[in-house]
């Protein structure tokens, strides 16, 4: 299988598409919300709220699949820990609500206080949502919440979180759930890049 990447740093059984692509330049089934899910994202992500047209925002990449167990969140964070190594500042997100498993995979899961759903909801700041490796300094995680379903997203909720998270970090990667559902397609609403993770 052909592997196309943006970035050198990273290599596995995955294709990157990028928002230029006819990849990802389709339209989604509408979801409850008012917004039709397609694949690009509103001005407020574009660019940073209160800065000008110039003002640069971080990069946000969608680590996803059509099916479970190929290893999304093993790339998820395997990726973001090679661009955190690089010196970007990188946040890695678990989209997978009520089957939260990056922190696992990254050795937080006894730090996890707050998470994702805890943010929407307004229960806690982002700031003490976020975790920081203790290994690498640029990388932090925001956990996904394991005793709420993934109805507790929202277009809205989580362009707000992406909005502020794109601020601060160079890169914000997403780790996406399975399928098509809307856990999945929340996550990809925002890209500017889909990694797509395969079994070869």
């Amino acid at each position: 299988m052909a592997i196309t990447m943006t970035l050198p740093l990273y290599r596995s059984s995955v294709m990157l598409a990028s928002r230029s692509s006819k990849i990802v330049n389709t339209r989604f089934l509408s979801s409850s919300s008012s917004h039709p899910f397609v694949l690009s994202h509103p001005k407020d992500v574009d660019t940073i709220i209160g800065g000008g047209s110039g003002t640069k925002r971080g990069r946000i990449v969608c680590v996803t699949s059509g099916k479970g167990g190929v290893g999304k969140t093993t790339s998820a964070a395997s990726f973001a820990t090679g661009l955190a190594s690089r010196g970007h500042k990188t946040c890695v997100v678990d989209f997978d609500i009520g089957l939260r498993n990056l922190d696992i995979h990254l050795g937080m899961e006894r730090r996890v206080i707050f998470d994702f759903v805890n943010v929407l909801m307004e229960e806690c700041s982002l700031s003490q949502a976020l975790i920081k490796d203790k290994r690498e300094k640029h990388l932090s995680m925001l956990a996904a919440s394991q005793t709420r379903d993934k109805e507790s997203l929202t277009v809205e909720g989580v362009e707000k979180v992406l909005s502020n998270l794109s601020k601060t970090f160079d890169y914000v990667v997403l780790d996406s759930p399975a399928g098509i559902e809307s856990g999945a397609r929340h996550a990809m609403y925002f890209a500017d890049d889909a990694i797509i993770v395969t079994n070869p």
